[in-house]
């Protein structure tokens, strides 16, 4: 039996098994899953008939509303499979919150409420400047797109081209040419909501801008990434302090860090981005390791062995002036900020000499750093939007972490990466990634719902980063492949994923206007 996904024009593709949250156990072994429906064009998605039943309605938590839900139950784990023992979480998804109906339930409705860039053409139009820029509107931060319309940013990182023996023979089966993959690329996206790039398409940033000059009508956005820290380590011959590259930020006590930056920008490497209305913003490295939960940056580098290594040099001077021997969190987490300041402070006035309408994304904040006020506050002094890559977290910490990000830096921030992984109906050995593992494809949809509805609650996110465009495969991740694509490894879309995935982002702004009332 097949079972019918009706994807943009009514595309039909063989689905996956689409599994319920209970227990294998109580499964019937002869079920077959109804099938599912997503409207192309006035045509109206209807819901699986197989959700799980959900539980009595209570008050979402932790919330910045006191609004209801009816939770369904989902497994998860931080380990890789085989998993011995799964955790259960109260979930919430957009079919069981109450007093909440979809207001978009088809493409066409979703189509003619958005413009080029999916951004809202209903909700009050701002001044339109040519490029995305960020303003704070009652309370709330949005991005503003070139044309002037409220923009929600909804992409998908790491755009490239799969390099497995089984990747080229689908992509050339089904695309054939650069231009074929990415419009047909682009018309998908955003026919379940997703209008961009994020971090990570090496070897597709120029082609998506060919792209964009031929289709100026249906662009991806684009918001490449770089590795400041390494480039200036590499281009001065310099050694990573102490010989690791955990202390890859003290480079920024190196002579000449401020001036390379000036002539990094104002090079080759960003000549192509400078005044493109359709790139959202930059990103300088990924992931600076600012401390980490076993390894704090002033002990780090107070353990230098050379006293004259510019990082131990500025660790020592810091301890000195206080006057102290020890190290304790609260000096670490000082230090710390002092070290994200010199580098934030060096990028941004960079940025401002050569374009100063170019958006700053920060250096996607991973662990312990973006839990760290003096990262923060550092951060929010000059990054246009604060970027994290938000893991191990099953819910958006609302009413701790993001309420403190919104005081620490008063800036808007960008989730630039979250994903869950199914290790249950998937080839691939799904031995690593930050991702959850979840059972199936099923609980992958729900908890892209459950986890950006959470983030459609604060009003300081102004969007996020899917990660990633394609499952890992082959050789990947030392040849432990993962499931984290919103596309596998045929250039297929998730069916359930994507639904789901399209429900919530068809509505995105629409839930704004329900949690802001």
């Amino acid at each position: 039996m097949k079972k019918i996904f009706i994807l943009g024009a009514l595309l039909f593709i063989t689905s996956i098994p689409m599994v319920s949250c209970t227990d294998d156990d109580d499964k019937d072994p002869n079920f077959m899953p109804p099938d599912i429906v997503m409207g192309g064009g006035d045509v109206e998605s209807e819901y699986p008939e197989d959700l799980p039943v959900p539980g009595a309605s209570v008050v979402y938590a932790p919330s910045l509303n006191a609004n209801m839900y009816r939770p369904i139950s989902v497994k998860y784990s931080s380990a890789y499979p085989p998993i011995s023992s799964w955790k259960t979480e109260n979930t919430r998804i957009i079919a069981y919150m109450d007093g909440y109906k979809p207001a978009i339930k088809t493409l066409k409705a979703y189509q003619e409420s958005v413009n080029k860039y999916g951004s809202s053409t209903t909700l009050p139009k701002q001044a339109a400047t040519g490029r995305f820029y960020t303003k704070k509107i009652d309370g709330r931060w949005w991005l503003v797109d070139p044309e002037g319309c409220l923009h929600l940013e909804r992409s998908a990182t790491s755009l490239r081209k799969g390099t497995s023996s089984r990747n080229k023979a689908a992509w050339n089966s089904r695309f054939g040419t650069d231009e074929k993959w990415l419009s047909t690329t682009q018309r998908e996206l955003s026919e379940i909501g997703f209008h961009g790039t994020g971090a990570f398409c090496t070897g597709t940033y120029s082609l998506i801008q060919i792209h964009n000059a031929s289709n100026p009508s249906s662009p991806l956005t684009l918001a490449p990434s770089f590795a400041f820290l390494s480039q200036f380590k590499s281009e001065k011959s310099y050694n990573y302090p102490g010989g690791s590259d955990d202390n890859a930020a003290g480079l920024v006590f190196y002579n000449g860090w401020a001036e390379w930056c000036d002539s990094y920008l104002a090079g080759s490497a960003f000549a192509d981005y400078l005044r493109d209305p359709n790139v959202l913003g930059f990103f300088s490295d990924n992931e600076i390791n600012f401390s980490s939960n076993s390894s704090r940056i002033l002990d780090r580098f107070l353990a230098i062995n050379s006293s004259n290594d510019p990082a131990y040099v500025a660790a020592k001077g810091f301890m000195d002036s206080k006057g102290v021997q020890s190290v304790t969190d609260a000096l670490n987490n000082e230090f710390a900020g002092i070290v994200a300041e010199k580098y934030y402070k060096a990028v941004k006035e960079a940025v401002m000499k050569v374009d100063d309408k170019l958006l700053y994304l920060g250096t996607r904040l991973h662990g312990t750093p973006k839990y760290m006020e003096g990262v923060m506050r550092a951060a929010g002094k000059y990054c246009d939007v604060i970027s994290i890559n938000y893991y191990s977290r099953w819910s958006p910490e609302l009413t701790t972490a993001i309420a403190d990000w919104a005081s620490w830096a008063d800036k808007p921030f960008l989730v630039s990466e979250f994903y869950t992984k199914g290790v249950e109906d998937s080839d691939l050995n799904n031995q690593s990634g930050a991702g959850y593992s979840v059972p199936t494809q099923n609980e992958r949809a729900y908890a892209y719902q459950h986890f950006t509805l959470g983030l459609l609650e604060a009003k300081n996110c102004i969007g996020w980063h899917w990660f990633k465009y394609q499952d890992d495969d082959g050789t990947d991740n030392s040849s432990k492949p993962a499931n984290k694509g919103l596309y596998d490894n045929s250039y297929q879309l998730f069916p359930y994923l994507s639904f789901f995935a399209r429900e919530l982002n068809f509505n995105a702004y629409d839930l704004i206007q329900y949690f802001d009332k």
